[in-house]
């Protein structure tokens, strides 16, 4: 093909059309380059046409560069040219071989995608951005913090992931409105960006959940340091719709390489530390080590024990009798919730903290009211009459909206009377959402069923919960009265708790009652009722039933 030719071919193109040769400098340009690239074309001739990309996209022109030379012709995606003295232009590139008056040379066609690549750009911009705090979201965190690692490889740093979550942001949003519960949100992002550096990453993954990368930290103990001046950041009084309100978080940490290599095991460890700083008391940070990965990998595995366990059948109820303290007769019985797995029993403050997350406490509570208050009846009519029965009720399984109606069916297919049927809380449970609490209560009340307190004293007591909500009985705490012989002030502990009762009418039981000397002690100060292994451990129901048969255990009257 003639020069000649090979003029008109670039003059034809409407986009960026130019010649190159071998060593990749313009030879000729078309003036529609000049246009595009807002140069002159005495400017062009004079360049290499790889010094006109910016950046990293000089490997991608550089590859397609030597691929068409290679097998005649290539193509690139977009890149990303300098246009005049500082703007720039994105072009995907076409480039072609031609014989020349016996001598090979490339032209190179360029079309003019700015305005696409632009959109595209905000398009995923928009994709990676959190729309309520402006913030990334989840998978722009993913993103960010794979690309840190691939730089980190060759850096020898270390890269710290934290994931926050609030503490009580639920109870805001609810008490307050979501409006609220936003601009708390938009108000705590603004906190977090102040608190680390520039390049640092903060991204919000959901609901009251941030998590921020940490790139090019020395020591752990600069991740150490961030953590801290966060909790201290959200901590400080939010002035928010004449509101003065008081945050705090939980943080977990994970740290490149020693807590894991992948973003994935990076993410799943700050989430567990983040979990451990919440049981630790929460408003704290924590950093994952081993044992925690352990104790998550157990947590799993006996949630999915736990599921094949109801399939299986091998949760049980157990029942400890309620006795006089003064003849030692039985006159009603707990019932207790026993699951053995491989052999081995699981304690049931494992077990149950896991239902209540994973909500199969819904499943396994209503199974256990249901299986207590028929046992109740099959006892009645073998001639074993008890006062009453007491089931131990989640609060998580206490607030829910159908469990009036578990209540109500467990009655009425067993054919007890209501009032036979005590259900024991715990006191945190009463504060959980006194309102809703109180409404459930009076429900209840009203088709006849009675309340207990449980393990009273050890939690958050208030004697205004004991005048508010319609409670029967307290039970006095195994804590206190394992010690009641010995330490003068759980005596007084308990000395108070029961007089408290004695005035306000309620029925006492002690619980954890295990000798002659603590029996004595609260019989003296007039405790009615004991529980616990000086009368007889919990026990399967048939043989509660043979040892109150045989005489080893007395029946009350």
């Amino acid at each position: 093909m003639s020069t000649f030719a090979v003029s008109a071919l670039l003059e034809a193109s409407a986009g960026l059309a130019v010649q190159v040769n071998e060593q990749g400098h313009i030879v000729a340009a078309s003036l529609k380059s000049a246009d595009v690239l807002e140069y002159s074309r005495d400017s062009l001739l004079q360049c290499r046409l790889a010094d006109l990309v910016t950046g990293q996209d000089q490997d991608h022109f550089l590859r397609a560069f030597h691929l068409a030379w290679e097998h005649g012709s290539a193509s690139t995606q977009p890149l990303q040219f300098s246009k005049g003295l500082t703007g720039s232009a994105w072009l995907e590139l076409r480039l072609v071989v031609l014989n020349t008056e016996g001598a090979a040379s490339l032209v190179v066609y360029g079309q003019d995608v700015t305005a696409w690549k632009q959109n595209t750009d905000e398009l995923s911009r928009e994709i990676l951005r959190d729309p309520l705090t402006g913030l990334g979201n989840r998978l722009m965190v993913r993103e960010e913090l794979q690309l840190a690692i691939e730089r980190t490889q060759s850096q020898h740093t270390h890269i710290a992931v934290a994931i926050l979550d609030l503490d009580g942001f639920k109870k805001i949003n609810d008490s307050l409105g979501h409006d609220i519960g936003d601009e708390l949100l938009r108000q705590i992002s603004k906190r977090l960006k102040a608190a680390v550096r520039e390049h640092d990453i903060v991204s919000r993954v959901g609901g009251d959940e941030f998590v921020i990368v940490l790139p090019n930290l020395s020591t752990e103990k600069e991740a150490r340091s961030v953590a801290t001046r966060i909790l201290t950041t959200i901590q400080q009084p939010i002035p928010l719709a004449g509101h003065q309100l008081q945050m705090s978080t939980s943080i977990g940490l994970a740290l490149y390489p020693q807590h894991g290599s992948s973003e994935a095991d990076l993410m799943k460890n700050a989430d567990a530390a983040m979990y451990r700083a919440k049981e630790q008391g929460k408003n704290a940070y924590c950093v994952y080590n081993s044992e925690i990965g352990i104790q998550k990998e157990h947590a799993l595995a006996m949630e999915l024990s736990m599921f094949q366990a109801i399939r299986n059948g091998e949760f049980d109820l157990h029942y400890q009798p309620i006795c006089r303290a003064m003849t030692r007769e039985v006159i009603a019985v707990e019932s207790l919730m026993r699951w053995t797995h491989d052999e081995q029993d699981v304690p049931p403050a494992e077990f149950i903290r896991l239902a209540e997350e994973n909500g199969l406490i819904h499943l396994l509570g209503g199974w256990a009211l249901r299986t207590a208050a028929m046992q109740l009846s099959q006892w009645d009519s073998v001639g074993l009459r008890l006062d009453y029965l007491t089931v131990n009720v989640s609060p998580v399984q206490f607030l829910h909206p159908g469990f009036p109606a578990t209540v109500y069916k467990a009655v009425q297919d067993s054919g007890i009377e209501p009032h036979r049927l005590v259900l024991e809380i715990t006191e945190g449970a009463l504060i959980r959402d006194p309102k809703k609490t109180e409404a459930v209560f009076e429900e209840l009340k009203a088709f006849g069923v009675k309340f207990a307190i449980d393990d009273f004293g050890t939690g958050y007591s208030n004697l205004r919960n004991l005048k508010r909500f319609p409670l029967t009985s307290l039970k006095v705490d195994r804590s206190f009265v394992s010690e009641v012989c010995e330490s003068s002030n759980d005596q007084a502990i308990v000395s108070l708790i029961l007089l408290l009762a004695k005035e306000l009418g309620l029925t006492i039981v002690a619980e954890g009652v295990e000798t002659e000397a603590q029996l004595s002690f609260l019989v003296e100060r007039g405790c009615t009722y004991i529980q616990g292994w000086l009368v007889s451990r919990a026990l399967p129901p048939q043989v509660l039933e043979e040892r109150i048969h045989s005489g080893k255990l007395k029946l009350g009257s």
